[in-house]
């Protein structure tokens, strides 16, 4: 099992790299999910506290899934 930190880089290198594949600015990617660019840039960069409900958000927009395995 990865750790927390692992797997928080994982999400953020699918994001920003599905988010740069779909030709979108993180300042419209925020405005599609609904949040803000510094959540945004949050979740690429690995930092923050944000909300799952807000993760879930971004990831919707890019047609991704957060799939929880146990």
């Amino acid at each position: 099992m990865p750790s927390p930190a692992a797997a928080l880089t994982r999400i953020s290198d699918h994001v920003r790299t599905t988010r740069r594949a779909m030709s979108l600015t993180q300042q419209e990617l925020a405005d599609l999910a609904g949040v803000s660019d510094a959540t945004v840039r949050q979740i690429e960069r690995a930092t923050g506290r944000g909300t799952l409900s807000s993760l879930l958000a971004v990831l919707g927009v890019l047609g991704l899934d957060l799939e929880v395995r146990g």
